[in-house]
């Protein structure tokens, strides 16, 4: 079965025409262009103009400046993966640690850009790895963002402990990522794997969407608690400017 809207389908045709006609258009050339009803296409360009896809002015028609936002996003995120790594080699240049950028992939996340660290002893995180968002540091980061726009979230959730300080329930989980909210960071303290300790940062497009979170990945003998003041100005700073460069277009 086919889950097709027809009014919603004219009304992308409309933006298309609009598009391609380049100039100021009434309802009616329009209408009679497309060969669509009056009342329909007045009723569609009326709730585009209402939410800026299109401008109004003198009863005419142009194309609105939300649709140049959502064009910058899109052209932004497909240069996402390349500007992350720049970001992710000054980040891991200045704590000494494998830092990495992961993007929302359901109710889980995949790390999409890894920088390893030159120590001897440290974290490895593996490009195209799917983890599970509840209990990883740039899941959590992405996940309370996603869960204040849609609560019902939560409940695709199956979990299972990776370690005894693994969150396990729903609860504990929402109360975690009001926090985040409210703190600015996730921290994955020993919930993925025994000994490590990772930070993460979310990243936002221009209009404010979570497109993704930059972390740190280290043992925890040596990102210990005390550090997490630091490694966060570190670590915010480095989603910051990431997330200037999609708003820039970089």
């Amino acid at each position: 079965m086919e889950y097709v809207i027809p009014n919603l389908k004219n009304a992308c045709k409309i933006l298309e025409h609009m598009a391609r006609d380049g100039r100021e258009l009434t309802c009616l050339d329009v209408s009679r262009a497309m060969k669509l009803p009056r009342t329909s296409v007045l009723r569609i360009m009326e709730t585009f103009a209402s939410e800026s896809f299109l401008k109004k002015e003198n009863g005419r028609y142009s194309l609105g400046p939300m649709l140049a936002n959502l064009g910058d996003c899109a052209l932004a995120r497909t240069k996402l993966l390349s500007s992350a790594k720049k970001y992710l080699q000054r980040l891991t240049d200045s704590t000494g640690e494998t830092s990495h950028f992961a993007v929302p992939s359901g109710h889980r996340v995949l790390i999409a850009r890894v920088c390893e660290s030159p120590l001897p002893l440290h974290a490895a995180s593996r490009e195209g790895a799917l983890v599970e968002a509840y209990c990883s540091a740039t899941g959590k980061a992405i996940l309370a963002h996603l869960f204040a726009k849609d609560a019902s979230i939560l409940k695709k959730i199956k979990f299972h402990r990776r370690t005894k300080k693994t969150i396990s329930d729903a609860r504990s989980l929402q109360k975690e990522l009001s926090d985040i909210l409210k703190n600015g960071y996730a921290i994955d303290d020993e919930e993925y794997h025994e000994g490590v300790r990772c930070m993460a940062v979310p990243v936002f497009d221009k209009l404010g969407g979570i497109v993704g979170g930059i972390g740190i990945t280290a043992p925890s003998i040596r990102f210990t608690r005390s550090k997490i003041s630091k490694m966060y100005s570190l670590v915010h700073s480095a989603a910051e400017e990431l997330s200037k460069s999609l708003d820039a277009g970089q």
